[in-house]
C-alpha cells in the first residue's frame, strides 16, 4: 500500500489548479495558495507507506483545507494584513470599485462558518461534485447541498443583494 510517485505526480497534474482556485477564496494570496499545495504534497509524499491511492486526490484535499485553516489561524493570531489589500489600495481610483467589492464579499466569506464556507467554494471552485465533496470533507453526501444552500442564503443576507446560486 505504498504511494508511487507517478501517482502523486498524476494527483497533482488533476488537482493543482482546482486547489489554487479554492484555496485563493480562502487566503486570497498567492504565494500563501502555492505555498499550501506544495506543503500538501509534500505531507502525503512523507507518509506514502501509509496512503491508498484510491483515497489520494481526497486526502490531498483534505490535507490542502487543514493547511489553509492552519494558515489563516496564523494570519489571525499575528493580525497580519494580507499583502494584496495592500497592494490593491496602491492601485489607481479606477480599481476602487472592485477592489471594494472584493474586500466585501472577502469579510462576508469569513462569516461563514468553516464548514458551509468549504462545501461552498468547492462545489464552486473545484470542479468536484456532491459525492466527490463529501467525501473530501467527510460529510454525508446530502449534507453538501444543503450546506451549500445555507452558505449562499446567508452571503445573500450579509451582502445584501442577489446572488445567482
Amino acid at each position: 500500500m505504498t504511494l508511487r510517485e507517478d501517482a502523486l505526480q498524476a494527483s497533482y497534474r488533476r488537482l493543482e489548479r482546482p486547489l489554487y482556485n479554492v484555496l485563493y477564496r480562502q487566503l486570497w494570496q498567492a504565494q500563501d495558495c502555492q505555498d499550501v499545495i506544495h506543503d500538501a504534497f509534500m505531507r502525503v509524499w512523507e507518509r506514502r507507506a501509509k496512503v491508498d491511492e484510491d483515497t489520494l486526490d481526497a486526502l490531498i484535499w483534505t490535507t490542502a483545507l487543514n493547511l489553509s485553516r492552519n494558515r489563516l489561524r496564523w494570519r489571525r493570531l499575528w493580525r497580519q494584513a494580507p499583502l494584496d489589500e495592500v497592494d490593491a489600495m496602491a492601485h489607481d481610483a479606477t480599481d476602487t470599485e472592485d477592489f471594494l467589492a472584493t474586500r466585501r464579499l472577502r469579510l462576508a466569506m469569513r462569516e461563514l462558518p468553516s464548514t458551509s464556507r468549504d462545501v461552498l467554494l468547492l462545489a464552486e471552485f473545484s470542479g468536484l461534485r456532491g459525492a466527490e465533496i463529501a467525501k473530501v470533507l467527510g460529510i454525508p453526501a446530502g449534507t453538501v447541498a444543503s450546506r451549500k444552500h445555507h452558505a449562499m442564503e446567508r452571503l445573500k443576507a450579509l451582502l445584501g443583494e442577489a446572488i445567482d446560486a
